[in-house]
């Protein structure tokens, strides 16, 4: 069974964008989390533990959890295409 690359794409798009949209704006309203979110947004680019930030890297984690999420079905599918060995 082939992987559908777009679906798998999309959905691991909005699942890590979920994420971090639900892990920013919890941490912004409670200050929990503040070190441990600004110690990870310190990997991502343009990123400040600011409402502005978390817009940044929602959008960030939106466009790698889709190519990523793309990337991985179409390594999948072509080692399923591949004859046995």
């Amino acid at each position: 069974m082939q992987l559908n690359k777009k679906a798998l794409g999309l959905t691991a798009a909005v699942l890590s964008g979920a994420f971090w949209l639900v892990a920013m704006v919890f941490s912004l309203l409670t200050s929990v989390g503040e070190l441990t979110l600004t110690t990870l947004g310190s990997f991502h680019p343009f990123f400040s533990y600011s409402w502005g930030g978390m817009v940044v890297i929602v959008v960030e984690h939106l466009i790698c959890g889709f190519i990523l999420g793309w990337l991985f079905a179409w390594v999948y599918n072509k080692f399923l295409s591949r004859p046995a060995v």
